[in-house]
């Protein structure tokens, strides 16, 4: 007679009996090495073995503290100024004598060599020398600039480099860039941590006062941190840790060509109450293009702006007045291009933002984005990063 009970229950009864209760259970955990982390498949056999050589010509190493600035003569590359957190400035030669072959190549190779010998050490700074420049176009005099707030002048005539000037009138001073005007030589900016930029010019024929002030600037409302000259040394750009770009005027030839308003120190002024331009963090860079058609100003957070610069040429007609209210769609005109050509001052497109691409985080975190550079070829390290951002999406 067959049974209504399912064939073998009774068993698997009496095993239940014989199982854990959960309470009493506990975690076993077996021994496990250590592993290398997980990596693709692509990384196997990337790893070499990379061996380096010093086939430097020469070396310096008389500075005791980290090296902040280096300047390089205009005429003779060879000349090399640093400074440094001891507060020195040292001048050197590298026109040593090298060898035909890397020091790699010999076939018996020297254990050692000795330092480059200075040309002369500059003291005077009490605090690091953070900011170098040799003047335009002959690198006549050697500049010096500190966390001291002072700048110190070095005639560069003589080999000893002796102290021409010096002023102290800035906190601290962050740069320091000479001008390539043609028609104002031994000119240059300095940039300093009160926001304050300034403009000087030496005369050494002046006895009493050799260093003069040309032009001081006082809107950047945090430390101003980097500045550059356009190509012909006409306008000054400079930006600062609040996010405020300013190009001034500083010999007064853009306000000759009507490019600047009446009562303003500026040709281009943009600042973070422009939410277009704000960079999170600050400025901290700024480049002129070669032609001098627009800047680019660089922030912490790995943002940049590109901005359109007024362009001052040979020839400064009435036209560019016209521009400014309002004429520049004349720029395009056969008669626009006779009158002056692309060397003419023209505003068309001055202080207007131009590009403001994505900075890097924000490329990582737009999918669209990810998913047209997946296939690109990346190093090690932004795969890891990559398949992190994968995983924790």
């Amino acid at each position: 007679m067959a049974s209504s009970q399912p064939p073998h229950e009774d068993e698997l009864l009496e095993d239940d009996s014989a199982l854990l209760d959960p309470a009493e259970a506990g975690e076993e955990i077996p021994d496990d090495p250590d592993h290398p982390m997980d990596s693709d498949p692509e990384d196997e056999g990337d790893e070499q073995e990379i061996r380096l050589q010093n086939d430097s010509v020469a070396h310096f190493d008389l500075h005791t503290d980290s090296i902040f600035t280096i300047a390089q003569h205009p005429l003779d590359p060879s000349i090399i100024a640093t400074g440094s957190g001891d507060d020195t400035t040292y001048v050197f030669s590298t026109s040593t004598p090298s060898p035909v072959l890397p020091q790699s190549y010999e076939s018996n190779p020297k254990p050692g060599r000795p330092s480059l010998k200075p040309i002369a050490k500059l003291t005077g700074h009490k605090d690091s020398v953070n900011a170098l420049a040799f003047t335009l176009p002959s690198g006549d005099y050697l500049l010096t600039g500190g966390l001291d707030g002072r700048l110190r002048v070095h005639t560069t005539k003589d080999t000893s480099y002796p102290l021409l000037a010096e002023a102290l009138e800035v906190p601290e001073i962050n740069f320091l860039i000479p001008c390539p005007h043609p028609s104002y030589p031994n000119t240059f900016a300095l940039g300093a941590s009160d926001g304050s930029v300034w403009v000087y010019t030496i005369d050494a024929a002046d006895n009493v006062a050799p260093l003069q002030i040309l032009q001081t600037y006082f809107l950047h409302t945090q430390p101003c941190t980097a500045g550059a000259w356009t190509p012909g040394g006409k306008m000054l750009a400079t930006v600062c840790e609040g996010g405020s770009f300013y190009v001034w005027d500083p010999f007064g030839e853009a306000s000759a060509a009507g490019m600047v308003n009446a009562g303003s120190q500026t040709v281009v002024d943009l600042t973070t109450e422009d939410q277009r331009f704000a960079v999170e963090g600050g400025l901290y860079s700024v480049s002129v293009a070669p032609g001098g058609a627009f800047a680019v100003v660089g922030g912490a957070g790995g943002m940049i702006r590109v901005v359109g610069l007024p362009r001052l040429g040979a020839a400064t007609s009435g036209s560019a007045t016209q521009r400014l209210k309002g004429g520049g769609a004349k720029n395009k005109s056969s008669e626009g291009k006779k009158a002056g050509g692309p060397d003419t001052a023209s505003s068309g497109q001055a202080g207007q933002i131009l590009a403001s691409p994505p900075s890097p985080r924000r490329q990582r975190r737009n999918p669209r984005l990810q998913r047209t550079t997946a296939h690109a070829p990346r190093s090690r390290k932004c795969r890891r990063e990559h398949r992190a951002l994968r995983y924790s999406a």
